[in-house]
């Protein structure tokens, strides 16, 4: 056949007619494919899913990051063993069981130029016949007892504020009665606020011993930490405040010039109010964690975990402001969302519903809550030193916490109050 009658062949309307129903659609170099109505009709509902997700990864991976570059300050050689007077301050309310461990380790500090003050808040089991018993390992120990308090104080402001009336050093260092100093500790953090940091405040290492502290505290501090990231509390051009009422380092001169505890005295937080008004006033604030410092079991099982956190939620909330609410928001989502997709995508199948939506549900979902209890685990394994594997409850514990918190609104809402130790806050 000759090259003439060959392209005649080829230009047939019957062979163009074949070769247009058998032969896929060529696509030219340099061209975007095409998508008919079907396939945008399959793709576009899974947009807005894609675009969580990928939120979601981002969050999760976030978290690991801000656990990881959290500041840490910890024992080294070459710290000092004198210096500027040091006046410990331990507000205790009820504290006998737990005061003789932070007793004991302030008796075995490195760093011997300091004092030590115990503020007795109207306890009733003995806590200031314990705290004397350490009279001979401590010299400079005086017990004393806060006094009635008066009716527009919160109670450890009041107590604060005692011990702070009768120091006598150039640093006031307050402790919560429940935590142990390691050696170093007062050397440490006196060394390193020096002359350039007015308030200083390091976060213990937290023991998680029962399975309630195990599941909820995990999340309750990583909300915190979001809420309040230390490269901005750190930040003197940033207004981000924090303060951990466990270990507050604090220039006399500044606490005194600012009013100390009596500014804040009606305030349950008044750590973060305290932090707040320093950072405000031009001074300098840094925070820190101190794992290999300073150690606390906060609550030693579900009753006390309750009453402390609805207690803290209620207070946090407020003073956290829009920046709280949308910080929780967040750890909601990110605990919420992988696990109702995979019961979304259940309920589809049942319902005889789209299929590929159902399946893309169930791989997304499972997907996420892989990500997000591993990219957990090793947060909670770098600040609490526990197995990485809790980190697969973090969104049951997520969701125990809210529940806490809904029901402490609602207490304070419907004028009942939440109590914490013995007292009521109803504000």
């Amino acid at each position: 056949m000759s090259l003439r009658r060959r392209a005649g062949w080829l230009r047939s309307p019957e062979m163009c007619e074949q070769v247009h129903e058998h032969s896929a659609p060529v696509r030219v170099e340099g061209t975007l494919p095409v998508f008919n109505g079907q396939q945008l009709g399959h793709v576009l509902p899974l947009l807005p899913l894609i675009a969580l997700s990928t939120l979601l990864v981002f969050w999760y991976l976030q978290d690991v990051v801000v656990a990881f570059r959290t500041p840490m300050l910890g024992p080294r050689s070459g710290l000092p063993v004198s210096g500027p007077l040091v006046t410990v301050i331990i507000p205790a309310r009820n504290e006998a069981a737990r005061i003789g461990a932070c007793l004991a380790g302030l008796a075995q500090q490195s760093y011997r130029q300091f004092e030590v003050i115990v503020v007795d808040d109207d306890s009733s089991d003995g806590t200031a016949e314990v705290a004397r018993s350490f009279a001979a390992r401590l010299p400079s120990l005086t017990v004393r007892a806060a006094g009635t308090l008066p009716r527009d104080w919160a109670g450890k402001c009041w107590a604060c504020w005692q011990g702070g009336t009768h120091a006598r050093g150039e640093w006031l260092l307050f402790l919560d009665a429940d935590v142990v100093p390691r050696r170093q500790l007062i050397a440490a953090i006196v060394a390193h606020a020096g002359e350039r940091v007015d308030l200083f405040t390091a976060v213990p290492l937290i023991h998680l011993t029962s399975l309630a502290e195990r599941l909820v505290l995990p999340p309750f501090i990583g909300l915190i930490s979001a809420i309040y990231p230390f490269e901005r509390v750190n930040d003197p051009r940033s207004p981000v405040a924090f303060a951990i009422g466990q270990c507050i380092l604090v220039r006399r001169s500044v606490y005194a010039a600012l009013g100390g505890h009596r500014a804040v005295r009606r305030s349950v937080l008044e750590d973060m109010d305290l932090a707040r008004i320093v950072k405000q006033a031009g001074y300098r604030l840094e925070a820190a964690a101190a794992p290999d410092l300073l150690e606390v079991r906060m609550y030693n099982g579900w009753a006390t975990l309750a009453e402390g956190l609805k207690k803290n939620a209620v207070a946090g909330y407020r003073s956290g402001g829009t920046r709280s609410g949308l910080m929780g928001l967040r750890l909601g989502l990110m605990a919420a969302v992988p696990w109702n997709m995979v019961i979304a995508s259940q309920v589809l199948l049942v319902t005889g519903g789209d299929a590929a939506l159902a399946e893309a549900l169930a791989l997304g979902g499972i997907l996420l809550v892989t990500i997000g209890a591993a990219c957990w685990g090793l947060a909670i394994r770098r600040r609490f030193r526990v197995s990485p594997l809790w980190g697969a409850l973090y969104g049951f514990g997520t969701a125990i916490y809210f529940a806490l918190a809904a029901q402490a609104l609602r207490q304070v809402r419907s004028g009942r109050g939440v109590q914490w130790k013995g007292r009521m806050f109803t504000r």
